[in-house]
């Protein structure tokens, strides 16, 4: 079972909605690996925040939340979130490829090998919100697409559509792994998805975006 798989046999036991984003989206979406990936990537919905956290805990992951500095503060409880950002790192203790160290109390410096994932040892989840049937981006809640749009399935499995999995990649868009997703996903696009993107690339970036279609915006 390869780690897609996996994971979607791992959601379907929490039982709550989920997408696979990030560049596994993005392979999802062409029906091929296109690359190596460091990480895993699920979307999830605020509402569920809590419930996934003690999920994670009670599974014996253990479980980070970014916080806008260098560290890592561990949650150790579903009462002790910061919720300063809105995504978790969750690492089981076996994951060979990261080393967290105490800086002061609950609060961890992390190192990562750059290894390709292969085992299901760590999961980074952003949570996102939803809103009359729509999915909003994060950064722009004016930006949105209707929940069926904005979540696609292959085999059963769900996934970001690509369309928004390249806004949030739009930034920083000179990130070597977000050109080649771009590049690899762009062309694949359907007319009313690369619209959407181009439209919302206008309107995230006013005074441009190498990701924008001159001809189209002229």
């Amino acid at each position: 079972m390869d780690l897609i798989e996996q994971l979607h046999v791992f959601m379907a036991n929490i039982a709550m909605d989920y997408a696979i984003c990030g560049g596994h989206a993005i392979d999802l979406f062409l029906g091929r690996k296109t690359r190596p990936h460091k990480d895993l990537d699920v979307a999830i919905f605020g509402e569920d925040r809590d419930n996934l956290v003690a999920h994670m805990l009670n599974d014996g992951w253990d479980v980070y939340e970014p916080c806008g500095t260098a560290y890592l503060h561990k949650i150790n409880t579903v009462d002790g979130q910061l919720c300063t950002k809105m995504n978790i790192w969750c690492v089981r203790p076996t994951n060979p490829h990261y080393t967290f160290t105490e800086h002061e109390k609950d609060m961890y410096a992390v190192e990562f090998d750059g290894a390709e994932q292969t085992e299901l040892d760590f999961i980074e989840f952003l949570f996102n919100t939803r809103e009359d049937e729509a999915f909003l981006f994060a950064r722009n809640h004016d930006m949105k697409r209707s929940l069926e749009k904005a979540i696609l399935h292959v085999n059963g499995i769900p996934y970001l559509a690509p369309e928004l999995v390249l806004l949030y990649k739009s930034r920083p868009a000179d990130h070597e792994e977000n050109q080649l997703d771009f590049e690899c996903a762009a062309k694949a696009l359907n007319a009313e998805q690369r619209a959407w993107l181009q439209h919302s690339l206008a309107a995230l970036f006013p005074t441009g975006h190498k990701w924008l279609d001159t001809k189209e915006q002229s």
